[in-house]
């Protein structure tokens, strides 16, 4: 993967003195990244990481082979005390990946001291002061379908339904009518779907997995009674506003809450996260009334947060493409995985070990019909939202990214997804923010089953699973992920099986045979009952790798009973016999 040096799109700082002294509005500062040469003159040793990196980095990366580098090291501290000795300078927060700090000041002359500076490479002004605050654009739905402006939400490309009690009953008896798992209440339907419900009911919570969840605000968080088995047992490790540097960020938007309770909340009968077992960290990055590129600057500081504390997950139900200053927008050309801030900043929170979890967009609909960032990102694995009858929900973006991936890679439920609202009560929530962590919830449990798996084969292993993983498209991407199936493939060590396998077995419509070939090859599958009759022949090609076919819908008229099926190579010959139940 091609790595954009560090200077792209920031403006050198004599350029941006320039344009200010030249600029008509007077100079009213703001928020500015500033980029540095070298991390010279630092007391910071590769040989020392446990000084700048918990023990818990540490292990992570070192189970998955992966070494401290260069890139690990934080700024130069003589550089930060240089620009925090200019009172008209405050420095926010710094970057050991892109070797940086951001500050704010409304002083142009401080800019130009900074431009005097020989380890200052660049300026960019990434966000102005003071901002125009936009109208929230998130509401809520009555029952009578009315929009009605709940009290401190603010957000971009969501709706909510609101539910009161004697709808949760009747919409209640709708989920439970999917999906025989009443103890997760509305949530069923939603972990069925990734057939996740096998792994909660054999234990796998995901305990142990740390997941950091950036967002733009957890409101009521702390005092929610869905999030009390976390804050009982000491499983919030801790919070971080990057947006505000305030120490509250129950405060602030409640879409960092709906989120959370995809994977976190617990209260059975009514709702089920898909990792109430696991720890998490809520760090918010997101300013919900404003868009400007500080924001991908937070992404980042949140993701280096998230991997000094050992975090396993980032979940991101985030995403950029667009900019209240439109000096600051992207193309979809720049959405190659490696260009943006943010999918810079994903490339290297992956490259470290973490598996990044994040929202493909809700732009289907808009004239920006793609994904956005870091959905684009090599290192993130982005979902799309589908219906729970596995329709894609219309808002769901499209792929490929601008280099032509697959993407999204995967699908979760996005549509009227349960999730708990500040009030103690159920909503239903639109948007790919509630499909990604559907799946990071889901893989923190898939990835307590296998500890010694990586990242890298968590991710691959997820996007193995998906309905149409061998027929993707830039709407579905792989499809909606199987987890039993994830997980099969990771007990064979990653390996896909070189035997013959049905699953599940007994069959159903949906049941694989899976097979690997070492090349593309013709094979016959047959049929055949207990007398040894031939019921059944399809001909088939198997490409080189893992394959997966179902042609068990096209025997629903045969009798239950015992049967089997051969698989045989036309040019050599070979074949393999399986035996199958048929029970439906």
């Amino acid at each position: 993967m091609k790595n954009s040096g560090y200077l792209y799109l920031l403006v050198f700082v004599l350029m941006l003195a320039s344009k200010l002294l030249q600029a008509q509005e007077p100079f009213a500062g703001g928020h500015f990244w500033v980029s540095f040469t070298d991390k010279d003159h630092s007391p910071y040793s590769l040989e020392r990481p446990w000084e700048f990196l918990s023990q818990r980095s540490l292990e992570r990366r070192a189970s998955q082979q992966i070494s401290v580098n260069p890139l690990d090291l934080p700024p130069s501290p003589a550089y930060i005390d240089s620009l925090k000795a200019d009172t008209a300078v405050e420095v926010w927060y710094t970057s050991r990946w892109f070797n940086g700090a951001l500050i704010y000041t409304t002083s142009l002359n401080a800019l130009e001291r900074m431009a005097s500076f020989p380890f200052v490479a660049g300026i960019e002004h990434v966000k102005p002061m003071p901002p125009e605050d936009k109208a929230p654009e998130e509401y809520l739905q009555d029952t009578a379908g009315k929009k009605v402006q709940p009290q401190g939400t603010q957000g971009k490309d969501l709706n909510y339904v609101l539910l009161d009690r004697q709808t949760n009953k009747r919409v209640a008896a709708l989920w439970e009518s999917v999906v025989n798992g009443n103890d997760f209440g509305f949530s069923a339907a939603t972990i069925a779907q990734i057939n996740g419900d096998r792994l909660i009911a054999d234990g796998y919570f995901g305990q142990g997995k740390i997941i950091a969840v950036l967002d733009a605000g957890f409101l009521a968080a702390d005092q929610l009674s869905v999030f009390s088995h976390l804050w009982n047992t000491g499983r919030i490790g801790g919070t971080r506003d990057f947006v505000e540097r305030q120490p509250n960020v129950f405060g602030s938007s409640p879409h960092g809450t709906y989120v959370l309770s995809v994977m976190a909340a617990k209260r059975p009968g009514e709702l089920m996260g898909t990792a109430t077992g696991a720890s998490y960290w809520l760090i918010r990055t997101e300013e919900s009334a404003n868009e400007f590129r500080m924001e991908e600057y937070n992404w980042l500081a949140g993701a280096e947060l998230a991997d000094s504390l050992g975090a396993d997950i980032i979940n991101s139900s985030l995403g950029y493409t667009r900019f209240d200053d439109p000096a600051q927008d992207y193309t979809y050309g720049q959405l190659d995985g490696q260009t943006t801030v943010v999918a810079r900043a994903a490339n290297l929170a992956a490259d470290r070990g973490m598996l990044v979890v994040n929202s493909a967009g809700n732009y289907a609909q808009q004239n920006w019909r793609y994904i956005g960032s870091p959905a684009d990102s090599f290192g993130a694995l982005s979902v799309g939202a589908v219906e729970i009858s596995g329709e894609r929900a219309a808002f769901s973006s499209f792929g490929p990214s601008a280099d032509g991936r697959i993407k999204p890679e995967v699908m979760a439920h996005g549509r009227q997804v349960p999730v708990a609202n500040t009030a103690e009560g159920v909503a239903l929530a639109n948007g790919t923010s509630f499909s990604s962590p559907v799946i990071a919830g889901m893989a923190a449990a898939l990835w307590q089953k296998h500890p010694q798996a990586s990242a890298s084969q968590i991710k691959k292993a997820i996007i193995e699973s998906g309905d149409r993983f061998l027929r993707p498209d830039t709407v579905f991407g792989h499809g909606i992920p199987d987890f039993v199936w994830a997980s099969r493939l990771l007990q064979q060590n990653f390996q896909p099986e070189r035997q013959l396998v049905l699953y599940p077995n007994p069959i159903s419509p949906e049941t694989y045979i899976s097979q690997f070939s070492e090349v593309d090859q013709q094979v016959n599958i047959e049929i055949f009952d207990l007398r040894g009759q031939l019921i059944y022949r399809l001909n088939y090609t198997l490409l080189t790798g893992y394959n997966r076919i179902q042609p068990f819908g096209q025997v629903h008229h045969l009798n239950n009973g015992i049967y089997l099926l051969r698989m045989t190579a036309q040019q050599t010959g070979e074949f393999s016999v399986a035996k199958f139940f048929k029970a439906w």
